[in-house]
């Protein structure tokens, strides 16, 4: 798919800005409820959530296909979001030593190790551009987007057949496609 009809298949930050103008406050208080929703599963404030959903889809770092309703595509975008949080969270657990002491006079006091917000920011926005790029391969193609997408996501294999509705033989071919299609678009690997 050429540059232009990626840019036909998908709203333009200009129309998702528009469309966002226009909501009615009702639209509002769905998007909320959505983040709310979302957000009592993750360790995320629900505020923080939509408003990165909202930045996400206004800067094109998420691409609303047009057939897809703005309230599925910024929920969809705030659960991606919330994952991701969660999954990084998990890879970078914050630990503290708690002395046993009541004096703190000899307290050790570790240096702060972790990646400085920028370098953590920038690798998300990375790991989120690459998750799209692979995703966008298989626009003509839903049942293997949304096989793409499970696997991202750390679904299983038969819970992806079972989402999927298809047989083993099937299963199997589309899993073959998706892993041709990556490795052509990605020769050297996916770099997050």
């Amino acid at each position: 798919m050429a540059k232009n009809e990626h840019a036909l298949a998908h709203l333009s930050t200009k129309e998702i800005d528009a469309i966002l103008r226009a909501l009615p406050e009702v639209g509002w208080i769905k998007l909320r409820k959505i983040s709310y929703s979302t957000a009592r599963l993750y360790p995320i404030d629900a505020e923080d959530l939509l408003h990165e959903a909202l930045c996400r889809a206004l800067d094109g770092r998420r691409c609303c296909p047009r057939h897809v309703d703005i309230f599925k595509f910024l929920g969809d975008s705030m659960q991606s979001i919330a994952s991701d949080t969660l999954k990084s969270m998990k890879r970078r657990p914050e630990l503290r030593l708690v002395s046993n002491s009541d004096e703190n006079d000899d307290a050790f006091d570790p240096p702060d190790n972790r990646p400085i917000i920028e370098e953590e920011l920038a690798n998300e926005q990375e790991a989120s551009r690459i998750k799209d790029a692979i995703l966008y391969l298989f626009e003509d193609d839903p049942i293997a987007q949304i096989m793409a997408e499970g696997t991202m996501e750390d679904m299983e294999g038969e819970e992806l057949r079972v989402l999927t509705q298809l047989d083993k033989t099937a299963f199997a071919s589309k899993r073959r496609l998706i892993r041709r299609r990556i490795e052509k678009a990605f020769p050297e690997g996916l770099k997050p």
